[in-house]
């Protein structure tokens, strides 16, 4: 969870969010406000992952709740999102492996990400404690060099004139709101990854709600005492002028050196999104086969306990669409896909504890239905917003699910016929 999530929140968006909300002092609120919302949100996933522990993510909960054909949807559509932050995150990673090889080794960036997709393939391919150890190994890493360079910045270097900071503007636009909570609401995503692995995990009843919970709030500590340190040492326009705010801090404590260990953080940050997408989207295919929606052969799983033909098919998607230059563009509609299946899993809770009320709960979201309520209120209004900013973005999206219900169909006949 905190290195599938840290792991590009920490990089660009401090300085996009601080842009968008316009002010020191607001920038550190919508933090805390999107961290606030998440961990509301965790609360819901927690009851949902702990009573339903099942490989597949959102698509389990909204099949248990509003049918088969709306679990497949979801699960399409997160399966797809997956491969396409994928091949982004790859391509990017590219970026920063150029700047550190030696002067004279350029390398293309579409193969430079193609290595990268193929290094996790692999990790992947050879099992699931490779893969596991790989994401712990990144997280640690990231967390070991990231947590150096803000104790080092905290003890060595100064604030930054105070006369540099802009006075903090009490009437934001409503656009500037809305750009701010929809960068806020990118940096945390990737908090839920936890529920991809609960039909892996030995106890996930225990298991599961620690991790999101746990999860969530060292990840909102982190955003906090990242973004609090840059405000302190770099002026208002500083960091939001920045392509990489956290660069500029460790180029200021220890010159191209630290630039470089930066760098270094940025690989094993993207990494570990990297390694974590690519497993999530291989749990999300290997239940859509289980389910009759596949294949049976991509149910399959190794002895090493991965699925190796989904793993397989994730890869080369991913690779495709790092090849084909689409990803950015497919990214705008997935982002309309990604919110809606929050809203589904949210919902999910009410419907479920209405029409299930007996069915085990390990664990019960504090508040209900209060806290229910409010993030099922805050993904709509996420979703509207997102709407009515990119609307082109929002037709193909609703064409591509209108367009999965004659498939889904053919499908279903064609494992009925078999």
């Amino acid at each position: 969870m905190v290195g599938g999530t840290t792991g590009t929140g920490i990089l660009v968006t401090p300085a996009e969010i601080a842009a968008a909300a316009g002010s020191p002092s607001l920038t550190l609120w919508y933090w805390l406000i999107g961290g606030g919302f998440t961990l509301l949100a965790a609360l819901q996933l927690a009851e949902l992952g702990a009573m339903l522990p099942q490989a597949g993510g959102w698509m389990g909960y909204a099949e248990r709740a509003f049918g088969r054909y709306v679990g497949y949807v979801v699960g399409w559509s997160d399966w797809v999102s997956s491969c396409v932050t994928g091949a982004l995150v790859a391509l990017l990673s590219a970026e920063f492996l150029n700047q550190l090889l030696p002067a004279g080794w350029p390398l293309s960036p579409k193969l430079g990400a193609l290595l990268v997709v193929a290094g996790f393939g692999a990790v992947q391919w050879w099992g699931l404690r490779a893969a596991s150890r790989t994401q712990e190994l990144t997280s640690v890493l990231m967390g070991g060099v990231l947590a150096a360079v803000l104790v080092g910045s905290w003890l060595l270097l100064p604030a930054a004139p105070a006369a540099a900071q802009p006075p903090t503007s009490d009437a934001p636009t409503a656009a500037a709101v809305v750009a701010a909570f929809q960068a806020v609401v990118f940096a945390y995503d990737g908090w839920y990854a936890a529920i991809y692995f609960a039909e892996e995990d030995y106890d996930p009843a225990r298991d599961l709600p620690r991790s999101l919970l746990l999860g969530v709030g060292l990840i909102l500590l982190t955003y906090l005492a990242l973004n609090a340190e840059l405000l302190r040492v770099l002026s208002f326009g500083q960091l939001t002028a920045s392509p990489l705010p956290l660069a500029d801090v460790a180029a200021r404590l220890a010159g191209p050196a630290g630039r470089v260990a930066v760098l270094g953080l940025a690989l094993c940050a993207l990494g570990g999104v990297l390694n974590s997408v690519l497993l999530m989207a291989t749990r999300v295919l290997f239940a859509l086969s289980r389910d009759g929606l596949l294949s049976p052969r991509l149910a399959r799983v190794s002895a090493a306990g991965t699925p190796r033909p989904a793993l397989a098919v994730a890869v080369v998607v991913t690779a495709v669409l790092v090849l084909s230059g689409t990803a950015e563009q497919l990214l705008a509609i997935t982002s309309i896909l990604f919110v809606a299946y929050y809203a589904t899993g949210f919902a999910a809770v009410l419907v479920l504890r209405r029409r299930e009320p007996h069915l085990p709960r390990p664990f019960r979201a504090w508040g209900y239905p209060v806290t229910t309520g409010v993030v099922l209120a805050g993904a709509g209004a996420f979703l509207g917003a997102n709407i009515l900013a990119d609307p082109g973005s929002s037709w193909w999206a609703g064409l591509l699910v209108l367009v999965s219900y004659p498939a889904y169909r053919w499908v279903r006949r064609g494992r009925e016929a078999a």
